[in-house]
């Protein structure tokens, strides 16, 4: 199972998150639920990256069962990035709504979130 923790600041603004684990729908390969996660993710990483100017923490270990942790310290501190935060907020409803129809393979832990979307 995908284990996704989703982490807010005290506005609660989601400054960062982590996923541990694989999904274990179908085999390696083949596993949509953690190709769907993990184009999402990605795919939010490198738009935060490429179209803000967000200074942002990951580390990714692919190795001992799939994580990857990212972290955005100036929202953390309570810093503003309508993009960044428009974008990490698109992510979790797209993590939402895989949730929704694979809730066996995937389980989302936010905590106080108020969401833009």
């Amino acid at each position: 199972m995908i284990k996704a923790e989703i982490f807010r600041n005290s506005d609660f603004v989601i400054f960062g998150f982590r996923l541990s684990g694989h999904a274990g729908f179908a085999e390696e390969g083949d596993d949509i639920v953690c190709s769907a996660v993990s184009m999402l993710v990605i795919n939010t990483i490198n738009c935060i990256e490429e179209f803000t100017n967000e200074k942002f923490n990951y580390g990714v270990d692919n190795d001992n069962g799939g994580y990857i942790d990212f972290s955005m310290p100036d929202i953390k501190k309570g810093g503003k990035n309508h993009d960044a935060e428009l974008l990490i907020e698109a992510m979790l409803y797209g993590l939402n709504n895989i949730e929704k129809e694979y809730s066996q393979y995937i389980k989302i832990i936010d905590e106080g979130g108020v969401s833009l979307c």
